[in-house]
């Protein structure tokens, strides 16, 4: 599975840098009250935290003002990390979905970045963030007849053969046929960060936890790659 960030994208964000996080034969369909637990306690944590202002926190100030240049409202379109940080303040509970999930939202809510996976096996070839030419395909998470096409320059992640896109505006909803479900054996996490409003060494350090938390809570082999603007591609082997 090849796995690319396109020129361009370095082009506007040269201080973006993406963690991909590989899982390979894992098992997300037992129920795990522990990670449940500690991903309630994150939230929490985020909530009572008198620095995370979700209109001031420059980690969420980094990515509104990232959609911007890509000619997307972030008042319209969420940043994933934005939408997340307010449902956390305003008192909202961060709802268990599966361990996999619950993993990289609490990486998510702890390190304050966007993340965000798809089930590999429904992916063919090769995947890759880049901008939109506009005849992409996305039918939107849970609705897969509602087939739509992306705004022109916006950023997607998208199989460039199939031109199924598995996420709109970066990482603002996800397609349907990528979800991750309790059945997921094969995935690919993306832990992105967006210097220097991030430190690539808090990156680093957000991937080898998320890392962790799978090992510990689905098992199966996980790996990490980084993708930035001196590494566009990797081979990642499922």
């Amino acid at each position: 599975m090849r796995i690319c960030v396109e020129e361009e994208v370095f082009r506007l964000f040269p201080g973006f840098c993406r963690a991909v996080v590989i899982a390979a034969g894992i098992d997300n369909s037992r129920p795990c009250p522990e990670l449940e637990e500690r991903l309630r306690e994150e939230a929490d944590k985020m909530r009572q935290d008198p620095a995370m202002d979700p209109a001031t926190h420059p980690r969420l100030l980094a990515w509104k003002e990232a959609y911007r240049q890509f000619g997307s409202n972030p008042n319209k379109f969420t940043p994933s990390i934005v939408f997340l940080a307010k449902q956390v303040k305003s008192g909202k509970p961060v709802r268990s979905i599966s361990p996999a999930v619950d993993a990289f939202n609490l990486v998510s809510i702890r390190h304050v970045v966007p993340s965000g996976g798809d089930d590999m096996n429904s992916v063919e070839e090769d995947v890759t963030l880049g901008r939109a030419t506009g005849d992409e395909t996305f039918a939107p998470i849970f609705k897969p007849d509602e087939v739509e096409h992306p705004d022109t320059g916006e950023v997607i992640y998208v199989n460039r053969s199939t031109k199924r896109i598995l996420c709109r505006r970066w990482n603002w909803r996800n397609a349907d046929f990528s979800k991750i479900t309790p059945d997921t054996r094969n995935l690919a996490i993306n832990v992105d960060g967006m210097q220097p409003a991030i430190s690539r060494p808090e990156i680093e350090e957000a991937a080898e936890e998320l890392q962790r938390l799978l090992i510990q809570y689905c098992g199966g082999t996980i790996s990490i790659y980084y993708l930035d603007n001196q590494c566009r591609a990797v081979e990642a082997a499922f």
